[in-house]
């Protein structure tokens, strides 16, 4: 039977009430509050029993503290004389327990308690919050800007879907929080001018359905770089998950070794912070730079390269295409809603004078059926910049989407030199462009149809 057990919760750190009735709640099932970090509550084993928990704020105190400072030692002996034994301590939040049924409270002031809670919340939950809401924001109005004018780039990364999900919920979680918390010291400073102390609210609930949600996309996004994504991308996606969790793993032991070894609290926090800053930096150069060797070396691939390419210049030409080195080249970014492939071939000057074909192609595969008008209307959308002077504009005009064997074609060109070789055609759930340097046939607008439409 373990001792000890670890869990995460989600409690606000002003929430005295909701704090309270949790720590009563795992003692009757035989736990007791030992100690919080940042990898969450610690509880050891007890004999179930009926416990009372008071929570009180020690503004002055801080998370450095090598121990309880002097004013901390005073303040526990007077809990203590009122019956109250001091259990552990989380930066400014303090818990004592007793066993008594009717015990004298702590704090007898209401008045007195609303500023001292107010105090420990400027300090370690208003700016946080207030410093966190402010990137959220920043975030939010960057992801604004990318939904409407590279929905593609959005919907075609794994990185970014997961930011776009987890961003405005941190917003929504900052904003939810902060005004819980000044709604409710608004009417505890009513009640107060009365004697009384109100209950903290409790946002335990929609806590947990932030966390759970962003662990929830974190796993999706991690799986699938994992399984699906180039052996680069995989070893990134694991590395970057070793990095957090070492580097959180790092700092908080320096920082409890510091305080085990009473270390004053200005050197413990100048030296976490050092210790953070370096390591960070350490640890992310050597993923970047350990990645670029290993490309180097041939160990890793920043793409999953296909056997062939799925249409290549031969596919066009058969035994006609000229003799020449050709170079071919292959990307693509995916998620599980959105994928842009992008292939290309060509060939080098071969000194001779004789020309050689060349061809590129960009395929957007839409996954979610929703998105496909929004990805439709930014590919064409993408032919018509605006901020060109309108002789220099391009153009697309609509084609003959039989040959393609497409729904819709378009040909691309520009205002002051016509049509071109490029072709924007849509597909069932493929939209691609495409470009040729020379002039096509029908017979082959009906072979890049089939080779493309379906991958």
């Amino acid at each position: 039977m373990r001792k000890t057990k670890r869990r995460m919760e989600t409690l606000s750190f002003y929430d005295r009430t909701g704090v309270e009735r949790h720590l009563e709640q795992m003692a009757k099932k035989g736990w007791m509050i030992d100690h919080m970090t940042t990898f969450g509550w610690v509880y050891r084993r007890i004999e179930p029993k009926k416990l009372q928990f008071s929570v009180s704020y020690y503004p002055k105190a801080s998370d450095f503290d090598p121990g309880p400072t002097e004013g901390q030692q005073v303040y526990h002996a007077f809990s203590a004389h009122a019956g109250w034994q001091y259990v552990c301590n989380w930066a400014q939040m303090q818990i004592f327990c007793t066993d008594q049924p009717d015990p004298v409270p702590i704090e007898t002031d209401p008045e007195l308690e609303l500023e001292t809670i107010h105090a420990a919340m400027v300090k370690g939950f208003l700016v946080p919050y207030g410093i966190l809401l402010a990137i959220a924001l920043v975030w939010s109005a960057m992801l604004v800007h990318t939904v409407q004018h590279d929905l593609i780039g959005l919907f075609s990364s794994t990185t970014n879907v997961f930011l776009a999900v987890v961003w405005p919920l941190l917003r929504l979680l900052c904003i939810v929080e902060i005004v819980a918390y000044l709604r409710w010291r608004r009417r505890a400073k009513k009640a107060a001018a009365h004697g009384e102390f109100i209950d903290t609210p409790n946002t335990r609930s929609f806590q947990r359905m932030v966390y759970w949600v962003c662990m929830l996309v974190f796993a999706v996004h991690l799986l699938y770089n994992v399984t699906t994504g180039s052996s680069m991308m995989r070893v990134i996606s694991i590395a970057m998950v070793l990095y957090m969790f070492l580097l959180t793993a790092a700092v908080q032991g320096v920082k409890q070794l510091l305080k085990r070894r009473k270390v004053s609290r200005g050197v413990n926090r100048a030296v976490t912070l050092v210790v953070d800053v370096v390591l960070a930096f350490a640890m992310m150069v050597a993923i970047v730079f350990g990645t670029i060797r290993a490309m180097q070396h041939g160990l890793l691939d920043r793409y999953n390269q296909p056997d062939t390419l799925p249409l290549t210049l031969a596919d066009l030409w058969g035994e006609e295409l000229p003799a020449a080195d050709y170079t071919s080249h292959w990307t693509e970014n995916a998620s599980p809603f959105v994928a842009v492939y992008d292939g290309s071939q060509w060939a080098s000057p071969t000194g001779a004078g004789v020309e050689t074909p060349s061809l590129d192609y960009t395929i957007t595969e839409v996954k979610l059926p929703v998105l496909y008008d929004l990805c439709r209307a930014q590919r064409l959308a993408e032919q018509e910049d605006s901020r060109l002077p309108e002789d220099f504009r391009k153009t697309c005009q609509p084609c003959d989407a039989a040959p393609w064997g497409a729904n819709e074609a378009w040909q691309l060109g520009w205002q002051d030199i016509g049509p071109t070789n490029q072709y924007l055609l849509c597909y069932e759930q493929r939209i691609v462009e495409v470009g040729f340097s020379w002039p096509l046939t029908d017979a082959q607008k009906t072979i890049i149809g089939e080779k493309l439409r379906n991958l």
